[in-house]
């Protein structure tokens, strides 16, 4: 429920910007739900680079000392 001073305050601001109550609501709450649809895909991609490093964790405790380069270079040598 909305207290008469935050009508007061939502009338005022609205307003200010010439516009009615109503639409005042209805873009604040657009934008609200933007913020937090961003909010929510930031933190999304937080987790996924989290598990992405957590991947590469894992399969560089697995390579041990292998040497990507050195690797490389070998085949290159045998290579026609």
């Amino acid at each position: 429920m909305l207290t008469d001073d935050l009508l007061k305050r939502i009338d005022e601001a609205a307003s200010e910007q010439k516009m009615s109550r109503s639409r005042f609501i209805r873009e604040a709450t657009e934008k609200y739900i933007a913020e937090h649809e961003r909010k929510k895909e930031e933190q999304r991609r937080r987790e996924a680079f989290a598990s992405a490093a957590q991947v590469q964790d894992g399969l560089r405790k697995k390579a041990g000392t292998w040497d990507g380069t050195g690797e490389i270079r070998k085949w290159r040598e045998k290579a026609p």
